[in-house]
């Protein structure tokens, strides 16, 4: 067969290296990035729980599932060597509840680690992101554990979905217990600035003594975040952030960001006329056809009711997707105050392919910087 058939020989799959010399340097770069957090934990810690602390890390990283390495149990038996078992759980119970340190550390930590960040991309010219992103923490099966409060469950919402052949009626939100969760994440604008870092991450619950809500929380980590950087990074919203409340928040904080807007939640124009987002997308026209009114050909320096960017516009209608992009000065109706912010509305233009600007919703981004 194989003299009559140009046929390759199966390339072993398994590696031509020692997996014993891989996980010796894993460790090794695992030790070169918690070097900072442990010499900082060994002013105060017990080099037996700092021991611990390494383990328990290299165990998460190892199962790092849903399924394995969430309980307390399952996880100190991964500390445990072959053979042995019984002390791996005591010793990860010591650390935890140590009284010798508290959460806070790990939080500066990783704010350190961006805040080099940042300085050298500053030094360098570069600019970073800091990403926003909220979740929940499900606990479905826990009731006695302390700040737990009443949250939506995603997965019983994912499971209950109607599906194609299995209709089932829809009922009323699943609540489980557990806790709010919000985290900043810090990145690049290029791929060459570096892998992504995760800045801080925070749980908070609605209920009982240490109750708080959601904007306050959200205030908590803005003013912190801006008296830590300022203006050296731009924050980036998705649509659950889209109110006049968090905008206002923005502004009083001067701080740059750029944020998905609702298509259906309505803005002021230079003229001072309400409609909602997606109806200015439509009532201007793409790149090739005919304007609607002298306003899409107006110069910049007086602020029409929006004004397509030349260079943007081309870049975007080229495209595969043909999406175009209009750069307009608008306002908020919920803000009393004559400060404008810019809009980068996006509509999917004429294309080629039929799947392509077809059920598709605008696009609107309320930023700070009109470049």
């Amino acid at each position: 067969m194989s003299d009559k058939y140009l046929i390759r020989r199966p390339v072993a799959q398994e590696p031509n290296y020692d997996p014993k010399f891989i996980a010796e340097g894993l460790g090794s770069l695992l030790l070169g990035f918690l070097g900072p957090l442990l010499l900082e934990l060994d002013r105060s810690l017990d080099k037996r729980l700092i021991r611990t602390l390494v383990r328990a890390v290299e165990a998460i990283l190892t199962f790092r599932d849903q399924i394995h390495g969430l309980l307390l149990t399952e996880l100190g038996a991964y500390l445990d060597p072959l053979g042995q078992g019984g002390g791996g759980t005591k010793r990860l119970s010591r650390l935890v509840h140590s009284e010798k340190w508290k959460a806070v550390l790990i939080e500066h930590f990783l704010l350190r680690r961006c805040d080099q960040q940042i300085e050298s991309w500053h030094e360098h010219g570069q600019e970073g992101l800091v990403l926003w992103d909220g979740s929940v923490w499900e606990k479905p099966e826990s009731l006695a554990s302390d700040g737990l409060c009443a949250v939506l469950s995603s997965k019983a919402k994912r499971l209950t979905h109607v599906k194609p052949g299995y209709f089932n009626p829809p009922g009323k939100p699943v609540c489980v217990p557990g806790l709010h969760w919000i985290g900043l994440v810090l990145v690049g604008r290029l791929l060459t600035q570096g892998p992504a870092m995760v800045a801080c991450m925070r749980w908070w619950t609605s209920r009982g003594a240490w109750a708080s809500g959601l904007r306050d929380e959200e205030l908590k980590l803005l003013r912190h975040a801006m008296h830590r950087w300022g203006s050296q990074v731009m924050h980036v919203f998705d649509r659950g952030y889209a109110s006049s409340v968090w905008l206002g928040a923005l502004r009083g904080f001067a701080t740059r960001f750029t944020l998905r807007w609702k298509h259906q939640y309505h803005l002021r124009d230079a003229h001072g006329l309400e409609k909602a987002a997606w109806k200015i997308a439509a009532s201007v026209n793409g790149p090739g056809r005919a304007a609607p009114c002298a306003t899409r050909c107006a110069a910049p320096a007086s602020p029409p009711v929006c004004w397509p960017s030349p260079s943007v516009t081309q870049t975007i209608a080229s495209g595969h997707c043909g999406w175009w992009w209009l750069v307009a000065r608008m306002a908020n109706p919920g803000i009393c105050s004559p400060v404008s912010r810019w809009k980068a509305l996006s509509r999917p233009g004429p294309s080629s392919l039929p799947t392509c600007g077809v059920g598709r919703l605008n696009w609107c981004l309320n930023t700070a910087k009109a470049n």
